[in-house]
């Protein structure tokens, strides 16, 4: 008789930095992201991962903007015991690098994706690149902002794409190096 494994999937629900303000209120962008995370947390609990360090485009308060996610989370509902450390990224590339380690360190092998949709397909094409054994799943956030500002969005997506396209293959490159 052929012995049965049951490999369980771990996942983690990981929450893509926005700017707050500085005093640490999260921006309309922040705060419908979370409220995504938090409808998606309910319909299936999973250990949340959020990210954001410091940065003069996002956040320039002592506090980790992570932090003030991680609060605001609480605040809906969500328990303190479902968090992961906060990664301490500056952008989204440093997003699928720092959170890395410390998916790893929980043997968790699937991801839902939180971000904003004027986001999301960059967020998938770098954690596609970054994290290729990781199971992959996106959740897009309505940003409740006007068409103008939605378009400038938009258009700062598509100007930074090349950018992330080179630093996914330096980091290919180098961890083919590293390989041999």
């Amino acid at each position: 008789m052929k012995a049965v494994t049951n490999s369980v999937i771990k996942t983690a629900i990981i929450v893509l930095g926005g700017p707050n303000n500085n005093d640490g209120s999260l921006s309309l962008i922040a705060k419908s992201r979370c409220e995504q995370a938090y409808q998606t947390y309910l319909k299936m609990p999973a250990k949340i991962l959020c990210t954001g360090g410091f940065g003069a485009h996002f956040n320039t308060t002592n506090h980790a903007h992570g932090e003030y996610t991680k609060r605001y989370l609480i605040e809906l509902g969500i328990p303190e015991f479902a968090f992961l450390p906060v990664a301490l990224s500056r952008f989204t590339f440093e997003d699928a690098l720092l959170t890395k380690p410390l998916l790893a360190a929980e043997n968790i092998t699937a991801a839902t994706l939180v971000s904003s949709e004027f986001h999301i397909a960059r967020v998938h094409y770098v954690f596609s690149h970054v994290q290729p054994n990781l199971e992959l799943t996106l959740v897009s956030a309505k940003t409740p902002l006007s068409e103008i500002k939605l378009a400038q969005l938009h258009a700062h997506e598509r100007a930074v794409m090349p950018r992330e396209v080179k630093n996914v293959q330096q980091f290919i490159a180098l961890q083919s190096q590293k390989s041999r």
